[in-house]
């Protein structure tokens, strides 16, 4: 039994409650407990590691011809703290003069609470921005402008920003639209507005450009300034800091608004620190080196890099562009990675394909490497094996750096058999978590030393997790053999509400209890598995419930799939999909089937539009859908009977189709491809063969 069963927990509709193994009387015990805070944990990175390399970011190279990344440049503790006295000071100043009051009515102004945007993707001066607004007791609000169109000013506006510190590139459409904004009052850029010191966020831009924003900002009563300003207002007249209680809210984390409007999710410090002692204390990862990509704005990314800081860690940012983060990994060397299950499908693709999917010898020489070391890991004689390593996979590895010790996947459901690739063709410890933003991530993870898949883990430190009957869909926490509900979360790291919405706070609240709307059963061992979704899921005419995220997540492995959307409906026997394949694998694949039906003749039938709109090449896709999912476990109510093609990705349709963690805007697809599949759901109205919808 890996989690702890609490003895006669167990009440009406309720299961048992259960814990984790070395914690059993819910607790964290003492390890850390002189960190309360966030600024209690960066002291403690400052305080413990003053000399060690702290936050690193890639140098550009050459940007005047054509730009390149060179090698880390790192900031030690001493350097990082030097920075963030100085900047919270400035901060003290800038406020006090520019933003003295906002509106005293929200909840968290009754706490004397200033907040401080933060608009950019990942570098260090957001983590040493956040740290800054710390040290005088304000609060960060990550800005995300991939949700939607105007997703940046609703939280702009939502959570009365006056003051912004922000990348030099997000400047133009905060100046643009700030007749949207109208609390705004200061842009801080963490760029230099002399632009002397060129990086990938200010390649676009001169001395002049910067001017005219300058000027422009004036014209509109902005103040701008940059931190390098902001720093020397703060070191030639120092504050005194006034440091946070574990209860002051520490950041507003947006929702990512896959079940409809985005909800400001309030989180102290208690909340997060306690989360990550949890994760702290489950993964027992030390002197680590961690590549930052997730965005920032979520909590996920932020909260591994809190864990981290607890034993010490190097984090290097990516680079800016998700096309360069193979290289980041290799100049970096990370020995701890988290990924959301989107990034790992697109790497699995690639490496699978070169690899266990190859032909010839290759191919036939990484089955045989992959079989062994499976077979070896599931016997729990660990991932490594010096044949096969050396052979095969320590290629693989060497494309993550080489030095991968720890790869955590989180955020949303992956498949299995995706999570064993990795665990056995990068030689590390593979684990999954689970957990929301209204626990401030904290639920679930894998021990690390458990070999096995398709769970997330057992719960974390000082969490109790518990089921309730869904009665409506039929789960019960009396089911046999497992039992299944809706998950519960209880502990210091849930949330303390959604800002101005108090009637949804009530909603996602049972007593003490954090209400998740996921579905979840416990396995025999004691890990848990999410099984389905409350909100996310759908009932076909069949009468049978269907969980699209997990259907997805099986369609997506197919190597000529790029994103797919899995669509039914009460009225409709069968589901039907939306796939945009991967056009450097579909198009030599789908050319090939067209010229043998002698239906394409010229390069205009052969082009990616073309071939998608052809009838025997998305019947093909079709069939290659249905045998990869033979044997995955899925029933026959959840195959996909039509298929749609799409040429165009779904990241470029511009219209926010992903949240910050890639996950799918549900409702804001099925809005946008409502017609499509309308029409495939009359086309298998009045016909029993599969279908398949042209472009």
């Amino acid at each position: 039994m890996q989690s702890f069963k609490v003895p006669s927990s167990e009440t009406p509709g309720y299961s048992s409650i259960y814990r984790h193994p070395d914690f059993k009387d819910g607790t964290q015990g003492s390890e850390y407990s002189h960190i309360k805070t966030l600024y209690d944990l960066f002291q403690h990175v400052v305080d413990k590691y003053p000399k060690r390399d702290f936050l690193g970011t890639r140098k550009l190279r050459s940007w005047f011809r054509s730009p390149s990344f060179g090698s880390y440049e790192w900031m030690n503790g001493i350097e990082a703290s030097e920075f963030v006295d100085e900047l919270g000071s400035g901060l003290d100043h800038v406020y006090a003069k520019y933003a003295p009051s906002h509106n005293p009515s929200s909840q968290e102004q009754q706490r004397q609470q200033q907040p401080l945007g933060i608009y950019s993707i990942n570098r260090p001066e957001w983590m040493l921005a956040e740290f800054a607004a710390f040290r005088s007791r304000r609060y960060s609000v990550g800005i995300c402008d991939s949700v939607s169109v105007g997703s940046a000013e609703f939280i702009m506006n939502h959570s009365d920003i006056a003051v912004v510190a922000c990348s030099l590139d997000k400047i133009p459409r905060m100046l643009d639209r700030l007749h949207e904004t109208p609390g705004l009052k200061v842009i801080i850029s963490m760029d230099r507005l002399d632009c002397s010191r060129k990086n990938s966020f200010t390649q676009a831009f001169n001395a002049d450009v910067v001017k005219q924003l300058k000027a422009r900002a004036e014209s509109l009563g902005l103040q701008m300034l940059d931190m390098d300003e902001v720093r020397k207002l703060g070191r030639t007249t120092p504050t005194e800091p006034s440091l946070p209680s574990p209860d002051d809210i520490c950041t507003v984390c947006y929702t990512s608004g896959t079940s409809g409007a985005q909800k400001g999710v309030l989180i102290t410090h208690k909340a997060l620190v306690h989360s990550s002692k949890a994760f702290a204390l489950s993964l027992g990862i030390r002197d680590s080196t961690y590549l930052s990509f997730i965005p920032l704005v979520h909590s996920f990314d932020r909260c591994c890099i809190y864990v981290f800081m607890l034993g010490h860690v190097r984090v290097g940012f990516y680079s800016g562009d998700m096309n360069n983060l193979m290289d980041d990994m290799q100049t970096l060397k990370p020995t701890v990675l988290a990924a959301v299950p989107r990034v790992l499908n697109r790497i699995y693709d690639r490496i699978a394909g070169a690899t266990v999917g190859a032909k010839g010898l290759t191919g036939v020489l990484s089955r045989m490497g992959y079989k062994s070391k499976t077979k070896r890991i599931d016997a729990g004689c660990g991932p490594q094996h010096a044949l096969w390593d050396r052979l095969i996979f320590g290629k693989v590895a060497a494309t993550f750096g080489g030095r991968l010790r720890t790869l955590i996947a989180g955020a949303a459901s992956i498949s299995p058999e995706v999570l064993s690739f990795f665990r056995a063709s990068l030689s590390c410890t593979v684990v999954q978590g689970y957990g929301q933003t209204e626990c401030s991530v904290g639920g679930t993870v894998q021990l690390p030393d458990d070999p096995t898949t398709g769970h997330v883990g057992v719960p974390v430190p000082g969490v109790d997790i518990r089921l309730r009957n869904v009665a409506d869909m039929g789960y019960q926490v009396t089911d046999a053999p497992c039992p299944r509900g809706e998950v519960l979360i209880r502990g210091s790291n849930v949330f303390s509400g959604y800002l101005k919405e108090p009637e949804k706070t009530k909603e996602a609240m049972e007593g003490d209890w954090l209400i998740t709307g996921d579905i979840a059963q416990i396995n025999a061992d004691g890990t848990l598995t999410i099984i389905d979704r409350v909100k996310n899921i759908l009932k076909t005419g069949q009468g049978v419930w269907i969980a699209p995220e997990r259907i997805e997540a099986i369609y997506a492995t197919h190597r000529l799939v790029q994103s797919v959307f899995v669509h039914g409906d009460e009225e409709q026997r069968d589901l039907v999909a939306v796939v945009a394949p991967d056009a450097a694998k579909f198009l030599p694949w789908a050319r090939s089937i067209a010229k043998k039906d002698n239906k394409a003749s010229d390069s205009a039938e052969l082009s990616l539009a073309a071939l998608c709109r052809n009838e025997s090449v998305v019947s093909a896709l079709l069939d290659e859908l249905k045998a990869h999912t033979a044997a995955t476990g899925l029933t026959a109510p959840e195959y996909i009977k039509a298929v749609y093609c799409d040429p165009v990705p779904f990241e470029g349709k511009g219209v926010g189709f992903f949240t910050s963690t890639a996950k799918l805007r549900r409702m804001l697809v099925l809005e946008y491809y409502q017609p499509q599949l309308n029409k495939l759901f009359e086309t298998l109205n009045n016909s029993t063969a599969p279908t398949v919808q042209a472009h």
